[in-house]
Formats: C-alpha cells, structure tokens, sequence
C-alpha cells in the first residue's frame, strides 16, 4: 500500500505524543497488515515526533506496558528518535546521489567508448623532453595512435617529406623550447596508412613553476588532408587545361589572322582601284563574308578573355555619331534589303565626343543592331540613342519574330541561340550577346530585353560616360601622319606587299626585311623613323630582335608589334621587350592609318 491509514490510534499519538495500544490487531491501522506481521504483533507504543518538515510516528511492537508513559515522555528518546529521522532521511539522500551517480558515471562510460570509436580526436601527454607518455588516457597496445606515439618523440615519427621541411621544424622546436602554447599544428605521421595529425597542447607546470611537458587534444585530419590534395589536382588540371586553350586559341589565332589578313588587306586594295560596277559588287561582298568572317573568329577570342578576365578597356575620346554612322555602314552592305526600314534618332543633349573605348562600343551596338537584323525579314528597326540618368542610352527596336519567354534566359548564355530555323538569316557562333552583356558590364553599364513572341524586341542599353573635353578631342584630331621612313620585319610574302601597299598609299617609304636578324642588320645600316615587326619569324622572332636592338644598339625607334596572338598575355610580352604599340592582324587600312597618327 502507498499510504498508512490514520485513524483514531495514530490521531491519539499525533494529539498526545504517544499511545499505546494493548492489542494491535483491534486496531483499524493494523487491519492492512499481512497476517503474518500480524500474529507476531501484540501490545504497541507509537510515539510522535515533531520535525520542521513534518510529523513521524515510531511504532514499537511487543513493548512491555509497564512505565510506558515515562519512556514516550523521555527527553532523551525524543531526542534520539530525532536523529534516527534525520539519519534516515540522509541516508536516502545518499543512496539517491549514489544512484545519479552511478548512472552518470555510466553515460560517461559509454559516452568515452563512443568518442573512442567516433572520434577523430585523442587525448595526448608529453613528458619535459616532449615524449609521449599519455595517449587518449589508455597505453593499450592495440591502439593505433598508442602505438605511433607512445614512447616516441614527434621527430622519429614524421615521414622523409616532413623532415624536408626545415624552417616548419625549427619554428616549432622554438615554440617548444620557449614553453609556449600551440594549436593547429599539423603533420604527416610515418604510417603504414597515409595518416595526417593536428596538435593542439598547452603547457603544464609543476607547483614549483617548472615545465612538466604538453597536455593536448590531437585530431585525425586524413580525410580533409585528402580532399586538399583531391582540390589541388583538379586546380592544377583545370589550370594545365586552361592553358592548353590558351596556347591553343593563341596558335589559331596565328594560323587564321596570318591568311585573314592579306586577304582582308588585297580586298581593300583592291577597292582602291578602277573597277566595274559588277567588279565592285562582288568584292563589296568579298570583303562584308571576310568581315563576317573575322567577327567570329573575334568573338571566340574575346569570349576567352573576358572568361578569362583579362579584356581590357581603353577610355579616349569617341565621335558617337560617327562611330554609329560607321557601324551603320557596315549593316547596310551586309544586310541590304527592300523589305526593312531602318531608322535613327539621335537626341541633341546627346554629345559629338565621349571618353569610352571606341571599338568595344562599337562592337556591342553591331551585335545588337545585327541581331536585329538576323531576325527581322521585313517591317522597322529603329535606333535610339539618348540621355538618361546621366547614362547614355541606346534603344534598339525591332518589329522581327520576337524572343518566346522560355528562351529569354538563354539569349546571354554563350553559344547558346534561339533556333527557330526559319526566320532567321545568318548563322553564327552564339556568342554575340553573351560577350556584348559582359562588356557592358565592364564598362558598369546594364543591357535590357522587353519582347513578344511575333511581335519583336527591344534591347535597352544604359552606360555611364564623360563628355571628352576639348583639349582631348583637339589633341585627338591635331594628330597628322608626315612622311615615314619604315622598316616592315614579316616573313609572310603576301602581308610583305599587303603592308608596303598600305604605307606606300599612306606616302611613307618602306624597306623590308625577311626576319628580325635581317632587321637588326638594316639598322645599322640605315636610320629609320619606325619599325612594323612580327613576332613569329624564323631565325630570328620579333621578340629577341627588339630586344637587340634595345638593349644592344641602344635605339629608342617607335616598334610596333604586328601579331596574329590577340591574347593579353603575348600583348604583354610585346610591352615587355620594349615594344610600343600592338597591332593584331588582320590589320586594316584605317586602322593602320590611325596608328601612326602623330609620329
């Protein structure tokens, strides 16, 4: 039973201090014991007593009768049954503390057993002379780490490449020496397996101050050291690759720019002459596919620097207006057609000159503006430029077939098209858009599309700009070309006459050498105003040739690179050997033109 019943007996000794009770088993509180307990219950006392936190009744059983009134009155036993309470309920408090504690002790075990066998973590001790002498606790044979460390000082269990590592040793010996506390210190451990360890130890002192040795936690770090070495590889291998394109891009570029370029050259020449208008016709559309062309081949390359982050932009002084008359003229011959109308506005707070960087500009609105073209068979294309925001803006319309909206996060993506095999004119790469958005972000400006499937589209351009101010654009147009002396170092026959054809048209006088030994002799030959040098020749590259004459005939000429490498990195090798100007096949007549502007 959970609870004695009080009745009148036990009310008594609650009431009195004491009663007695002749024959128990007459009692009602008595009636719920068991029969046996029963039998061998006659006459009872039960006295009271009064504690802070409640009553106690003490039953004495078989008592003698005689003078009970004087032994439950008793001072003494009142006493005396007091402290028995008071021992009682410590002794429960005791054994319940001694219960929680060893349940905790227990938890604690199996919590050990589980970190030994989860854990990457270990306890460790060293002694003064940095010996293991301690390791999780356990000097347990069987234990990895215990067998590696104990008894052994770091130094003998390290592999042949940690020791290698000289200055990582001695800053840890000093460390050591200096009695100084360490964390994360890791090293490779002499295993039969790849076993990768991180110590941290603080120092211990005995009562007297001396250095005892280390205590610390170790840790396990294999697996992230594994992961480090997995990263590292494929770092490597993406970079090896990386530069295999590169390498690869910068050989194509050679290889395609080289034969561009006199054909592009002989074209324009060509042009230059009497011609029919039949004869003028057919090479009007020669030199617009040689123009496509090199648009593509450009685009390839350009996508590889601007993933590569090495595109850069110049900032000079451009005619907006000419710039976009010029581009117009080259969509004109292109996409010449009776079926589309094609307008411009140009507002007048817009101004003559800006700083920017003129081909880049002009390279994003002839992607813009030819898309427009691709996929307009007949109706309007409209050009809008204007100012916003302090931005200047260009608005291209166009009533073409429009953009589906499933597609419209695909359009910026590189080599990626909207296809729809129909409607649309010209293939290309895809990768127009995608490079036209990440020049206008480098330029911190932002490209926006609103479009209907059917009904067309509108491609929105905002970038920031500073009107060029009058003395950059004086100097710009005050830069005349007299008549040059020029020394042209190229091993291709055919850009050998391309080049002194456009020199020549240009009134300058041109000597030709073969390769840069060739060039250097011509040198100390004769004075001359500048040098045209390739960079790939036989015998003798352009490279090692300025170099020569840089540093050993000691000449400050003008040296203009003639590349078909568009990469940064060859243009770099070209400033570094002390060229002044780069320019990168195919070279075109006014761009040749405008590079010796001033000289």
């Amino acid at each position: 039973m959970d609870k004695w019943p009080q009745c009148a007996l036990f009310s008594q000794a609650l009431k009195n201090g004491f009663s007695l009770c002749q024959n128990a088993t007459e009692e009602l509180e008595f009636t719920y014991l068991d029969e046996r307990v029963k039998r061998n219950t006659k006459a009872c006392l039960i006295i009271s007593v009064e504690l802070e936190v409640g009553h106690f009744l003490y039953i004495f059983t078989n008592v003698n009768t005689v003078g009970h009134d004087k032994v439950a009155q008793s001072a003494m036993i009142k006493i005396y049954l007091q402290q028995v309470v008071f021992a009682f309920f410590n002794f429960n408090r005791l054994d319940d503390q001694s219960n929680k504690s060893v349940l905790l002790l227990d938890n604690l075990t199996q919590l050990s057993i589980l970190f030994k066998e989860l854990a990457s973590e270990w306890f460790w001790r060293t002694d003064s002379e940095m010996t293991f002498v301690s390791v999780n606790n356990i000097e347990s044979e069987d234990n990895t780490y215990a067998q590696l460390f104990l008894n052994n000082k770091i130094a003998s269990i390290i592999t042949h490449k940690e020791q290698q590592n000289i200055d990582k040793w001695q800053r840890f010996s000093k460390m050591v020496e200096d009695c100084e506390d360490f964390n994360n210190f890791e090293f490779e451990v002499n295993a039969s397996q790849r076993l990768w360890v991180s110590l941290n130890g603080k120092s211990q002192f005995d009562e007297l101050g001396h250095f005892i040795g280390y205590l610390g936690i170790a840790k396990d770090i294999t697996l992230s050291k594994e992961r480090e070495v997995a990263l590292e590889s494929a770092r490597l291998k993406a970079e090896d690759a990386s530069k295999t394109k590169s390498k690869f891009l910068t050989v194509m570029s050679h290889e395609i720019r080289t034969p561009m370029n006199a054909i592009m050259g002989v074209i324009e020449l060509l042009l230059d002459t009497k011609l029919t208008v039949e004869q003028r016709q057919w090479l009007d559309y020669a030199n617009s596919s040689a123009d496509i062309l090199y648009g593509l081949i450009t685009d390839v390359l350009d996508f590889s620097k601007i993933e590569s982050g090495t595109i850069l932009l110049v900032n000079k002084p451009l005619n907006v207006k000419l710039l976009i008359e010029n581009i117009v003229g080259q969509l004109h011959i292109i996409e010449d057609s009776d079926d589309i109308i094609f307008s411009i506005s140009i507002d007048d707070q817009v101004p003559t000159f800006i700083m920017g960087d003129e081909f880049r500009l002009g390279q994003i609105l002839f992607n813009i503006i030819g898309n427009a073209f691709k996929y307009t068979r007949s109706g309007s294309i409209s050009l809008r430029v204007y100012i916003e925001n302090a931005q200047l803006n260009f608005e291209v319309k166009d009533s073409g077939v429009g953009i589906a909206q499933k597609d419209l996060a695909l359009i910026f993506q590189p080599f990626r098209q909207v296809n729809d095999g129909i409607n649309r004119k010209d293939e290309g790469v895809g990768l127009g858009l995608s490079i036209s958005k990440n020049l206008i972000e480098l330029m911190d400006g932002t490209i926006d599309v609103q479009t209907q499937l059917g009904l067309g589209s509108t491609f929105s351009i905002a970038i920031p700009f500073d009107t060029a101010l009058e003395s950059e654009v004086e100097n710009v147009s005050s830069q005349n070309c007299s008549t040059l002396s020029v020394l042209v170092a190229e091993d291709n026959r055919t850009n050998q006459l391309l080049i002194k054809a456009f020199l020549e048209k240009l009134n300058h006088k041109v000597t030709i050498a073969n390769d840069g030994a060739e060039a250097i002799e011509f040198m100390k030959l004769k004075n001359f105003d500048l040098i045209l040098m390739d960079i790939m020749m036989p015998t003798m590259d352009g490279l090692t040739a300025t170099q020569f004459i840089r540093n050993e005939l000691l000449s400050d000429i003008p040296i203009f690179a003639l590349t078909a490498n568009a990469a940064t990195d060859d243009k770099a090798s070209c400033f570094k050997v002390g060229m002044n100007k780069v320019l990168t096949k195919p070279i075109k007549f006014e761009t040749l033109k405008a590079s010796l502007s001033g000289l």
